[in-house]
Order: C-alpha cells, then structure tokens, then sequence
C-alpha cells in the first residue's frame, strides 16, 4: 500500500493575538474573497499576495510569514484595504506582520524588548542624555558658553564626537547585518536565491531610488513623494556629517592645510557643505512633515494604522531633524543657551536614531531592500510584467 503524506497545520493563537496587538485588528474580518490581490498593482500573478498572507496571519502561521518575502514586497499602498468588501485592511496586517519582524529577526532580545512599548521610551532616552551629559563634562572645554565665537565643538569636540558615535554606527551595522543574515537565510530555505546578487542589488537600487513601487499606488499616492523628499534629505544631511567629519580629520593628517570650522562661507568647501546640510535639511523636514500630517490628519486611515513602530521612527527622526535645524539657527544668532541646550539635545536624539535603528522602524529599509534583491535573483516580481506584455 502506497504512503500517504499528510501535511500537518499547527495554528498558533499566540502569533495571532501578537499580530492583532501590531496593528492588525482587522484580521478576523476577512473572508477569503481574493480581492486584495486582485486590485494591487504590484503583485505578481504566481501566488499573489496578500490574499495568501492573510490566510496565514488568520491560522496563526508564523513559520510561513516570518519568512515570506512577499510581506516586504508589499509597500503597504492600501488599494487592497479600500477595496476590501469587509473592511479586513489587508495593508494594515500586512504591515503589523513587517513590524514583528524587528523583533524576531533582533540579535539582541532585550533591545527589541525595549523597542515594541511606549512604556519603554523614556529609558531609551533617558540612558543615552544621562551618559552624553557625563561625557560633556569630561571634554568640554572650560566656560564654554563664553568663549566667541560660539562653536559646539567647544562643548562636544569632534575627536569626542567620533568615539561616541563611531562605536554607535559599528554596533548598529553589526546588529543590522546578523537580522538581515537570518532573513536571507529563510528566505533561500523557500525559494533558493539565484543568478547575479550583484545586478539583483542594482536594480532594486534603482527601483528604490525612483520609488517604483510606491508610485503605483493609487490610495497611498502622495507616501511617494514625501517618503522620496524624506529619504533624500536623510542622505543629504548623513553626507554633509560625513564631509565635516573628512575634512577634519584630513586636515589633522595635513591633507587639506585649514580647519573647517575656521573658514569662511566662500570657502568652496565650506559653501559644499552648508548648501548640502541646508538643501538637505529643508527636504528631510517636509518630507517627515507631509507624513505626519497625512499619518495623523484627516486622511489616516488611508495612510493605515499608526502603531507604536511608526510613531517611534516618526518621532526620533523628526525631532533629530528639528533640533538639527534650530542648532544652526542659534549659532547663527549667537544665542549660548538655547544653541547649546538644542544642540545637546540633538546629539541625543541621533545616538537614538542611531543605535536603536536595527530593532525600529528604521530596519524596514534593510528588510524591504533585502526581499526586493531576493526577488529580483527568484525573478518573483517579473510574474505580472510578462503576463501583460
């Protein structure tokens, strides 16, 4: 007598109520209809999502959804929640589905711990403040309120400022790289990755950069353009640190012959910088600010649900921004105490940009990139282009 295989389904309640609790109330609305697939216009037509995914999300299956690349392919447009006969918002679970992953995926338990509740957050900044207000007081130099013209690396040299925030950065990527190893790990044991990573890391670049994907959204339409003002002026004002922090150290070396901070604004190195950090400052800001208003105006509920993830991400970036802003503001001004005070608190605010972005929202970068270039290797987004044509 011939064997017979029987696949064995282990539903597992806990995952379910932890996917209710990121965001997905909504799950047990759903009634299988397929439309969700349907309408998205970046679905491939071989298994489409996120008909499947809320299959799965409603069995409780976390193996399959922890390690799907089709949850990152998803860039949460919201047509398949507006189109939805039963108001399951399919984009929202979807989404609350991404958000476990910080904390599955997390080399650090404890800081993915820290990251999933609000009750959390003052730690967070309060360990960071108490530790860079130590550290000040060990490098600033005397009086430096008073000494003119006013310069924060008076208070926070950048020899002080590269060994706080080198580690930082080191220990972020370190943390990133391990999460990122996992997932690529699981998503090869489903579908084995083939062909050039090389050009798969290119053209998901480039799909990136032109925010293709977002761009056929029709309810979300609006996340592309200030997602990409957003994403841009981020870069701008990492590069403009990154050219200070170059020519300093080019110029300890000899490299350059002048200290940065001592040149004036005609300075064509001096001019580079400012216009980058300034442009770049001016982007970030508007592109942060059009999120805010579309995430908690009027239009909300098609932006989907807000969780504590987003709120967070949301928050730090947009106070690090902020506080950037007004810094140079009042060195311009020549105001001590405020310049100082804000600059204090924006240093802060990106040691918790930083260090914490592994295990927050700021890692959907990482995870969105990585399923993007694995589809690109299994050609799993080429499903629906072909068919059309």
């Amino acid at each position: 007598m011939a064997e017979t295989c029987v696949a064995t389904i282990r539903p597992d309640a806990g995952f379910v109520q932890r996917i209710i609790e990121n965001g997905g109330e909504t799950l047990k609305k759903c009634f299988q209809c397929g439309n969700c697939s349907v309408v998205c216009e970046i679905s491939p037509d071989n298994e489409p999502f996120p008909r499947k995914e809320m299959i799965w999300a409603q069995w409780g299956l976390k193996d399959k959804l922890l390690s799907d690349g089709d949850v990152w392919l998803c860039h949460q447009c919201n047509d398949c929640s507006t189109h939805c006969p039963r108001g399951a918002r399919p984009g929202d679970v979807m989404a609350a589905i991404r958000n476990i992953y910080f904390n599955h995926y997390s080399v650090f338990p404890i800081m993915a711990k820290l990251m999933s509740k609000p009750v959390y957050l003052a730690v967070l900044l309060l360990a960071p403040a108490l530790a860079m207000a130590n550290f000040v007081t060990l490098v600033a130099k005397k009086g430096f309120m008073d000494i003119k013209p006013m310069q924060y690396m008076n208070m926070m040299p950048e020899t002080a400022i590269d060994l706080v925030f080198i580690p930082t950065i080191l220990f972020s990527i370190g943390a990133a790289y391990f999460g990122v190893r996992s997932f690529w790990k699981a998503l090869n044991e489903r579908t084995s990755a083939s062909g050039s990573i090389i050009m798969a890391v290119i053209q998901a670049a480039t799909g990136v950069a032109l925010h293709e994907k977002l761009r056929k959204c029709i309810t979300n339409a609006p996340r592309a353009t200030s997602h990409l003002l957003t994403m841009y002026g981020f870069i701008a004002l990492m590069a403009t640190t990154s050219m200070v922090a170059i020519l300093y150290w080019a110029n300890v070396f000899g490299l350059t012959g002048f200290e940065y901070h001592e040149i004036g604004l005609s300075h064509p190195a001096r001019l580079v910088v400012k216009l980058t950090g300034n442009i770049g400052a001016v982007m970030a800001v508007t592109g942060v600010t059009l999120i805010i208003v579309r995430r908690y105006g009027a239009k909300g509920g098609e932006a989907g649900v807000t969780g504590y993830y987003d709120s967070h991400f949301i928050f730090i970036l947009y106070i690090t921004i902020i506080t950037g802003i007004l810094a140079e503001l009042f060195r311009v001004a020549d105001v001590a105490v405020l310049g100082f005070g804000v600059y204090f608190i924006h240093l802060v605010f990106v040691f918790a940009l930083l260090a914490y972005a592994p295990f927050s929202k700021f890692s959907h970068l990482l995870y969105r990139f990585t399923a993007l270039v694995h589809a690109k290797m299994t050609q799993r987004d080429l499903a629906r282009t072909t068919a059309a044509s």
